[in-house]
């Protein structure tokens, strides 16, 4: 039993985090391509139900310099797998030809299928356009929920302004990636893609957010958005005080283990190994601490949550 709840554990953490974005959220926002700093500090990878249209669009109107750039920043992020096709993520159970579609999701389905058919039928260009973007959005939550139950390799989360549509059960999980995602910050415009990158990679990154991931895979379904929100609040303020207060002890601990390696170092001392006794001295005290400091932050008050300091440390 142990074994197979082990394995579940480490299923979900392997599990690829996907933030899906309407095509509207760059289309009509071209600027807000910088937005996915943030995203790709905490997802694996953004995507989009049509990235290809978007880049078309992008591409006939790149004579003006914003159009440009938000192709150019696109492309890249393509190039380094890092911004995919959503489609991509229906491969695995569209060629069985068949896909589990639960009753709330129906009820999605018919929802976007009375929108495209209202756009056919409206004749004035601004609201043919407001109901195409509205079918965006929809279409992007409908087919985010599809992947979820039929792919088990990845979880979707649709990018949207208000999480009060996630009041549906079994949607824990795309709401507190949702809260979580507004508590990152937001990395400056001049931020190159390469530095998040790195912070990506960094070991001590990964680790915090593997916590953070399995924290909210032992989350229970069911639970309501401003529920969650306030647990959220409630633990990363007890991280943040709790940091606060290890940050004044470690000062202290740190003088404290220094003194304690003084004896090692007057040893090489008496012995006229000048260099050996400085390297004694500094690398006794360094390695005491950073072991001391490692087991208290990890024993930390709401620890789960400390990805979200960590990347606000890094990221102002």
């Amino acid at each position: 039993m142990l074994a197979f709840v082990y394995g579940r554990i480490l299923t979900n953490l392997r599990m690829s985090k996907y933030l899906i974005k309407p095509t509207g959220s760059i289309w009509l926002n071209p600027p807000a391509i910088y937005d996915l700093k943030r995203d790709l500090l905490l997802y694996d990878k953004v995507g989009m139900l049509n990235v290809d249209n978007l880049i078309e669009g992008l591409f006939q109107y790149k004579q003006y310099p914003v159009f440009r750039n938000t192709l150019n920043e696109i492309e890249f992020l393509v190039k380094n797998e890092l911004f995919i096709e959503l489609k991509q993520l229906a491969v695995p159970f569209s060629n069985s030809g068949t896909a589990l579609i639960n009753k709330d999701d129906l009820g999605l389905a018919d929802m976007t299928m009375k929108l495209k058919s209202a756009m056919q039928d409206e004749k004035d260009t601004d609201k043919r356009d407001e109901l195409y973007w509205k079918h965006d959005i929809l279409n992007t939550r409908l087919w985010c929920n599809i992947i979820n139950d039929n792919n088990e390799s990845v979880f979707t989360v649709p990018s949207l302004i208000d999480t009060s549509t996630f009041e549906i059960s079994g949607t824990t999980k795309q709401k507190v990636y949702s809260i979580i995602h507004k508590l990152i910050p937001l990395p400056s415009n001049e931020t190159p893609w390469e530095k998040i990158i790195d912070f990506r990679n960094d070991e001590d990154s990964k680790l915090k957010l593997l916590a953070l991931k399995n924290w909210i895979n032992e989350l229970h379904d069911g639970v309501k958005a401003n529920e969650l929100e306030d647990k959220i609040n409630y633990l990363f303020s007890q991280y943040s005080e709790s940091l606060r207060r290890h940050k004044i002890n470690s000062r202290l601990s740190t003088f404290k283990t220094i003194v304690n390696a003084v004896p090692t170092a007057l040893t090489e001392i008496i012995r006229l190994r000048f260099g050996k006794a400085i390297d004694a001295f500094f690398s006794i005290a360094e390695q005491e601490v950073n072991f001391t400091k490692f087991n208290e932050r990890n024993s930390l008050k709401g620890n789960e949550l400390a990805y979200i300091s960590h990347t606000k440390s890094k990221f102002k």
